[in-house]
């Protein structure tokens, strides 16, 4: 096959051995050697952004295409490697670069589209003292949950012009396995998650996702957009990197595409060139993430941002999901897990045990804004958004990621600003710090 293939690694990774001998495989398949390329960057260092690696990777890019942007290639990524490449799509590969459709098939393994409970672990200095060194605190910052970055670039997503339009076709493949070790699952719970590939949950590694948008103004609940049909498979026999089970790192010299699920749909991916093809493709790895839900339990994700009507951040709020059980109110079992972005405090994000939903049940979530002084408050609060059943189940779905954009009113107390008619007897007062008249005076001096 002539089109070329493109590694991309992930965090942290320090060499080309991470790949294993998955080009090895590609090659038995029908890809030429002298068209698959290893990428390599550099991810440790502090300063260093998605953005910088990702317009190294362009001019890389360009210089292994010769600057002939006619000719077809595909791309491969596993975990952070999918950052960089979406990155890039929706800002360098664009114009004339995509007149000819040259990206074909873009295979994301283990991709962390929503982020990683991880990421914020690697900030530490313990990390450091592991790395030898700086860890790449942006990078990491970036795949935080519920960070900025992953909010802005998986919207331009939504619009098919910057990635379908072009002719290129997307997939996710991820791992839903956990190494059974109740010693270090105890010391380091965020590594041994249910519902995760070890680094990466499965609701984070599939694009396609929801976006609602709350607003306290008018009470209004609705679906601003959603990408959907983006083939995804979440497969049980893989964790996101271990040399035994790792999705990509397991695929050696002897492996086989028999005894290889992975490597069997990566090379179906890549062989896709058209939408029947792509169809197949889709349906295949929903049946394969059936069986997996035999085997696991499923989650799901639900990624909340919070500003006032100003578009400006709310970072101190309380947020609660119950059921109604016999007529009173009760905290959800459901909630598994709760994370606060570090860098950006309005981000929360919250994974569901679905086992512990029951969909006949009337739920609801409450949010509780505070503010940092009395002379304005957010309104209503609580802020309550109810949900009966068939509200609930396309709101929490199994792995995926829904966003919740709340837009809080910030409403100023009526002694925050006040007029003082010419022609009143009491018009010159004194007040205090909370804006409440102390005392009148009839006359000026």
């Amino acid at each position: 096959m002539s089109a070329k293939v493109f590694f991309i690694h992930g965090w942290s990774v320090r060499t080309t051995q991470t790949y294993q001998a998955l080009h090895l495989k590609l090659a038995e398949q029908g890809f030429e050697l002298k068209n698959i390329y290893l990428g390599r960057y550099v991810s440790l260092e502090n300063e260093v952004e998605i953005r910088d690696i990702s317009k190294a990777m362009h001019r890389a890019l360009s210089e292994e295409l010769g600057g002939d942007w006619s000719q077809p290639f595909h791309m491969i990524t596993h975990s952070t490697g999918a950052l960089v490449v979406k990155h890039w799509i929706l800002n360098y590969y664009r114009g004339t670069l995509a007149q000819h459709q040259p990206l074909k098939n873009v295979v994301f393994l283990a991709a962390p589209h929503f982020g990683s409970r991880l990421a914020h672990h690697g900030r530490t200095m313990l990390a450091e003292i592991m790395e030898l060194g700086e860890t790449g605190k942006k990078i990491l910052g970036a795949l935080e949950l519920g960070s900025t970055f992953s909010w802005e670039v998986n919207e331009g997503f939504f619009d098919p012009e910057n990635w379908e339009d072009k002719g290129i076709r997307l997939y996710n493949l991820i791992g839903d396995r956990v190494k059974q070790d109740r010693f270090k699952s105890k010391i380091f719970p965020a590594a041994y998650e249910p519902g995760s590939d070890m680094v990466v949950r499965v609701a984070s590694g599939n694009l396609n996702f929801r976006r609602y948008v709350f607003d306290s103004r008018d009470l209004s609940f609705a679906k601003l957009n959603e990408i959907k049909g983006i083939p995804f498979g979440a497969l049980y026999r893989y964790t996101h990197s271990n040399e035994d089970f790792g999705i990509m790192n397991s695929i050696k010299r002897r492996t086989t595409l028999n005894d290889h699920q992975a490597l069997q749909y990566i090379v179906k991916c890549l062989k896709v060139d058209n939408d029947a093809a792509y169809t197949a493709v889709y349906n295949e790895l929903i049946e394969a993430t059936r069986e997996t839900r035999t085997k696991r339990q499923g989650f799901a994700q639900l990624d909340f941002r919070f500003r006032d009507d100003d578009g400006k951040p709310v970072t101190d709020y309380l947020v609660e999901i119950g059921a109604i059980v016999n007529g009173v109110e009760k905290p959800s079992k459901t909630v598994a897990q709760l994370h606060k972005n570090k860098l950006n405090p309005n981000h929360l994000t919250i994974f569901i045990n679905l086992k512990e939903l029951e969909p006949e049940l009337k739920y609801f979530i409450n949010i509780k804004a505070v503010s940092e002084s009395d002379l304005y408050a957010y309104q209503p609060n609580p802020l309550t958004i109810e949900m009966v059943s068939n509200t609930i189940t396309e709101l929490i779905a199994e792995d995926h990621t829904t966003q919740i954009d709340v837009i809080l009113a910030r409403v100023p107390s009526e002694n925050l600003f006040v007029f003082h008619k010419g022609n009143d007897p009491d018009l010159h007062v004194t007040w205090d710090r909370s804006g409440k008249v102390k005392k009148t005076k009839g006359k000026i001096a």
